[in-house]
């Protein structure tokens, strides 16, 4: 059992989000089950209910490294905007003057 368990990761490429959740969920509620009672239908409540947990779990840090993704992603294309506005500035020059335009 506990080699199964190890070698769930090498494998879990292939699933989705939900799917990795229920599994890491699962895995922690059967084992949670089987503790504290011992008997096979706790076992399978526990897995069950580690399941649904690990999916909502699993959502939202998935939701949350995405609004991370995103954030970091309008902060470069701000600074990239911010970097062609500056140069832009810079490179126009005075008519009556050959020094940069002063800000």
């Amino acid at each position: 059992m506990a080699a199964a368990i190890a070698a769930a990761p090498l494998g879990a490429s292939a699933l989705g989000n939900n799917e990795k959740g229920c599994l890491v969920g699962g895995a922690v509620g059967g084992v949670a089950g089987q503790a504290i009672k011992g008997d096979t239908k706790s076992t399978l409540i526990g897995a069950a209910v580690g399941c649904g947990a690990g999916v909502l779990v699993n959502k939202q840090r998935v939701k949350k490294n995405n609004e991370v993704a995103d954030l970091k992603k309008r902060n470069a294309r701000l600074a990239q905007k911010v970097n062609r506005d500056e140069q832009a500035r810079y490179s126009r020059q005075d008519p009556r003057n050959t020094e940069p335009v002063a800000r």
